[in-house]
């Protein structure tokens, strides 16, 4: 690979630097966004030299995804186990966000692939679909915690009136990581109250390249 990044920094004019921080950036953060700031650097060096980075991570394990429409790039795992597993309520707040996703985008509401939200819609939908209490304002946090680190959301400034909603956008990535299967398996769910590892332990193809603790 050293001779690949010589090679790739010759023909650019670009310095070896920048290369190998586009591609630690992407390993820790998994997506970078074009419209999402100091991540746009990354998603053109990304973008422009495809091929490289491909084969580089394809080294690593994993596969480059670039969507030029929404100016989106990322790696995904190859392997099924290097999905990450998530706790349940973690699951259950991805499919809602999958959800409000779809509603959103058939609604034509979305700006460069993003949908806007807000926490309490988030909540709302979250007992109104799963059935289940709200849980505590610490351990929220700590969910968009982990879904802003991988990508999936972008977290915004609270509102002035409501200083516990706060804006949120919801990025294309939540396509790639919650798949159809599991959005269906959110609207059969009944609001039962499962075994922590039923739904969120059981395969769940969240592709994600980091693992998260478990309790």
């Amino acid at each position: 690979m050293l001779r690949e990044l010589k090679k790739v920094v010759e023909e650019s004019g670009k310095d070896a630097q920048e290369f190998q921080q586009t591609a630690n950036f992407v390993i820790a953060n998994q997506f970078a966004s074009a419209y999402k700031h100091g991540q746009r650097k990354h998603y053109l060096l990304l973008e422009s030299y495809q091929d490289y980075f491909d084969n580089l991570f394809d080294a690593l394990g994993m596969k480059l995804y670039i969507n030029e429409n929404e100016r989106l790039a990322g790696v995904l795992p190859i392997q099924k186990e290097a999905f990450v597993r998530l706790k349940t309520d973690e699951t259950l707040f991805l499919l809602v966000l999958r959800q409000i996703y779809e509603e959103k985008i058939e609604n034509f509401e979305v700006d460069n692939g993003f949908v806007a939200t807000n926490t309490h819609t988030i909540l709302d939908r979250f007992v109104q679909l799963v059935k289940r209490e709200i849980p505590n304002e610490t351990r929220f946090k700590d969910i968009l915690a982990l879904f802003s680190r991988h990508g999936i959301v972008i977290r915004g400034k609270s509102y002035e009136e409501d200083s516990k909603n706060q804006m949120i956008n919801i990025t294309p990535v939540v396509r790639l990581i919650v798949t159809e299967a599991y959005l269906r398996q959110l609207e059969s769910f009944n609001g039962a109250d499962p075994d922590e590892d039923e739904v969120a332990d059981s395969d769940v193809e969240t592709e994600t390249t980091q693992e998260t603790n478990q309790d």
